[in-house]
C-alpha cells in the first residue's frame, strides 16, 4: 500500500483545464439518502489571472460536468478511476484570485432540488422512479427483489389514494423525497452513477461477490457494539383503516412475522403508518428491523486511500479475538500534495 505513485486529474465534460491545478480534495460517498459531495481545491496559474475568465466569472449558469479521477502509475497497465461525478454547486476564491475552492454534489441533486408539483396516478414504483428520473434529467436504471412484487402507487383501489395524491396534502416536498421513500419501502439502495439514478436491492454480507480485507493496512481502528441491539430487536407496526373501522399490529423479530405481542424481553421499536395493508406492512417491518439492527456494530477506520472503494461494499476487519464483515456505509476520500491519498470509512452490520 506504500509503494505507490498515484496521479489524479479533473476533467470538466471530459476535458483537463490547463489552468486550474489540483491541489487538494474531499469526498464524501455514502448510503445515507443524500447526494454524495466534493470539496474541490486549485491553484490556479498566474498567467490566467488577467486572462480570459473561467467559466463561473463569465456569468454562466449551467456549470460543466465535473468529473475526479485516480491511478496508480506503480500498476500495470493503470486504468482512470472515478471516485466522484457531478456539478459544482459554489465556488470560493481566495489568496488574491490564485486558490478557488469549489463544492460539488453528485447527481442525485437533480432530484434534491426538483420539487414535487404532480399527481402520482396509476404508476407502479419502477414507473415512478423512472417518471422522477426523466424530470430531473437523468437516466434510470430500476431493479426491485425477486420476492417483492413492483405494485401500484397513488389511485388504485379507494379514494383516499387519489386525495392523498396531490400536492396540498401529501407529505413529499421533493422528487427525492418519493423516489427515497418508493425505494425504502422496496428495501432497494437508490442513488446517483455518473447520470443515471440507480435503484437496487440491499446486499447482504452473503450476497457479496467480494469481501475487502482491511487487516493489516489500516492504521486506526474504531469498534463500537450496541449491547441493547445485540440482545434483540422487534419491531412493531401499527395501522389503521378509519373506513373500515380496524386496526392491525404487526410484530418482526428479523425471522417471523407476528401479529401478537410476543413475550420477550427483546427491545420494541413501535412505529404508526396509517392506510396500509397487511403486506405493505410486512415490507416495512422488514425494512425498518435491517436499519435499526445496522448499528448493533459499526466501525470507524482510517486506511491509505483504496482506490475503488465505495458505500456498498463489504469489509472484513478484525474485532479482537475474531473478525467482522460489515456494510461500508460512507468513505470520506482525502487527497493532498502534502498528506497524499487517506480514507476514513465507516462501517455497519448490513445483513448476515
Amino acid at each position: 500500500m506504500t509503494d505507490r505513485q498515484l496521479e489524479v486529474r479533473v476533467l470538466w465534460d471530459g476535458i483537463e483545464n490547463s489552468v486550474l491545478f489540483l491541489k487538494k480534495f474531499e469526498i464524501d460517498s455514502h448510503r445515507y439518502e443524500a447526494c454524495d459531495t466534493a470539496v474541490l481545491t486549485f491553484v490556479r496559474s498566474q498567467a490566467s489571472v488577467s486572462s480570459s475568465a473561467l467559466w463561473f466569472e463569465s456569468g454562466a449558469t449551467v456549470t460543466p460536468w465535473v468529473s475526479v479521477e485516480i491511478r496508480d502509475l506503480k500498476v500495470a497497465n493503470p486504468n482512470w478511476s472515478t471516485i466522484f461525478q457531478g456539478r459544482v454547486d459554489h465556488v470560493r476564491v481566495l489568496s488574491m484570485y490564485s486558490v478557488i475552492e469549489m463544492e460539488c454534489r453528485d447527481a442525485l441533486a437533480q432530484l434534491i432540488d426538483l420539487r414535487v408539483q404532480d399527481a402520482w396516478l396509476n404508476h407502479t414504483g419502477s414507473d415512478l422512479l423512472s417518471v422522477l428520473a426523466e424530470a430531473g434529467g437523468l437516466d434510470a436504471r430500476v431493479s426491485f427483489p425477486t420476492d417483492m412484487p413492483d405494485h401500484m402507487l397513488g389511485q388504485f383501489w379507494q379514494i383516499e389514494h387519489k386525495r392523498g395524491s396531490f400536492l396540498s396534502q401529501h407529505r413529499f416536498q421533493t422528487a427525492a423525497d418519493l423516489a427515497f421513500s418508493v425505494a425504502r419501502e422496496a428495501l432497494c439502495d437508490l442513488y446517483a452513477d455518473g447520470k443515471a439514478l440507480v435503484c437496487q436491492p440491499m446486499q447482504t454480507s452473503n450476497q457479496a461477490q467480494s469481501v475487502i480485507d482491511a487487516n493489516g493496512i489500516v492504521f486506526e481502528t474504531d469498534i463500537a457494539r450496541d449491547l441493547q441491539l445485540s440482545s434483540g430487536v422487534i419491531v412493531h407496526l401499527a395501522s389503521w383503516d378509519s373506513r373500515q373501522r380496524n386496526s392491525t399490529h404487526l410484530y418482526y423479530d428479523g425471522k417471523t412475522f407476528s401479529e401478537n405481542a410476543p413475550v420477550t424481553e427483546k427491545t420494541f421499536h413501535s412505529f404508526r403508518v396509517p392506510g396500509r395493508r397487511v403486506e405493505d406492512l410486512r415490507r416495512l417491518a422488514r425494512g425498518k428491523y435491517e436499519r435499526i439492527a445496522a448499528h448493533a456494530v459499526s466501525a470507524r477506520v482510517s486506511m491509505p486511500g483504496l482506490i475503488g472503494l465505495g458505500p456498498r461494499q463489504f469489509m472484513r476487519i478484525a474485532s479482537g479475538q475474531a473478525e467482522e464483515i460489515l456494510g461500508v456505509d460512507q468513505v470520506v476520500s482525502r487527497f493532498s500534495l502534502e498528506e497524499g491519498f487517506v480514507q476514513h470509512v465507516v462501517l455497519r452490520k448490513r445483513g448476515e
